[in-house]
């Protein structure tokens, strides 16, 4: 298997001039329900830029919020166009702390799985606190996940890296520009960052009729800010 990084391989996108693979940038929350092996985690982001190797898949200066919503009520989640839901748990959590030296705390995801959803005409209402308000409709794209994350408790940092395959996809029209992801992200490699989870004053339900939470009724009983960019890679 050999892999070439964005801009090496070109996709078809329709109604607009041929792109090379993707590159998405994400910002959003994460919520947990504890820090164990074991415990759930979920992501709720939206995708702000997708970009070729020239220009962004869209097109120029094309934006991925509703310049409507945005004029009412801002740039942000509550007028992205792409929005991301991932659903995890934690397999395994150790440290590398010893007497003399705050270590790392590490962090080994398992039946992780990312969906895309696309918005057409988002009106304001979404927020991070609206799990609904992400999942209207079809998924646009679902991806298989690995994910691995270390958190520094001395910078307030988390480092996670993963690895993304696409399961299945739906093109999408915006702007005129029909995208389907398997042309444009068939694989992805993504890198993001975080602060460490701390206390939600207003704790989430855990969605037990969603894979791999079905273990039971609880809460995510912490969340945090969460961005990171996603490349895409062509598997031959």
């Amino acid at each position: 298997m050999m892999h070439s990084f964005p801009g090496t391989a070109v996709a078809q996108v329709s109604g607009a001039p041929p792109a090379a693979l993707a590159t998405m940038q994400i910002s959003g929350r994460a919520f947990e329900e504890g820090l164990q092996e074991g415990d759930r985690f979920q992501l709720r982001a939206f995708i702000w830029s997708l970009e070729g190797a020239a220009q962004p898949i869209l097109g120029p200066d094309v934006s991925l919020f509703e310049p409507g919503c945005v004029a009412r009520f801002g740039r942000g989640v509550q007028c992205a166009h792409l929005l991301v839901v991932g659903n995890a748990y934690v397999l395994e959590t150790f440290d590398t702390s010893s007497p003399d030296l705050v270590g790392h705390d590490a962090f080994r995801l398992a039946g992780e799985v990312w969906r895309i959803y696309f918005d057409p005409a988002p009106n304001g209402t979404r927020s991070f606190e609206d799990l609904a308000s992400f999942e209207k409709g079809d998924p646009v794209a679902v991806y298989k996940v690995r994910e691995f994350a270390t958190a520094d408790p001395v910078a307030d940092l988390v480092l996670a890296r993963n690895d993304q395959e696409l399961i299945n996809s739906t093109p999408f029209t915006l702007k005129g520009v029909t995208v389907d992801f398997k042309n444009v992200a068939p694989r992805l490699m993504g890198l993001g960052h975080a602060r460490v989870p701390q206390p939600d004053p207003n704790p989430q339900p855990i969605p037990t009729d969603e894979p791999p939470f079905q273990s039971g009724p609880g809460f995510f009983l912490l969340h945090t800010a969460i961005s990171g960019t996603f490349s895409a890679v062509q598997s031959k």
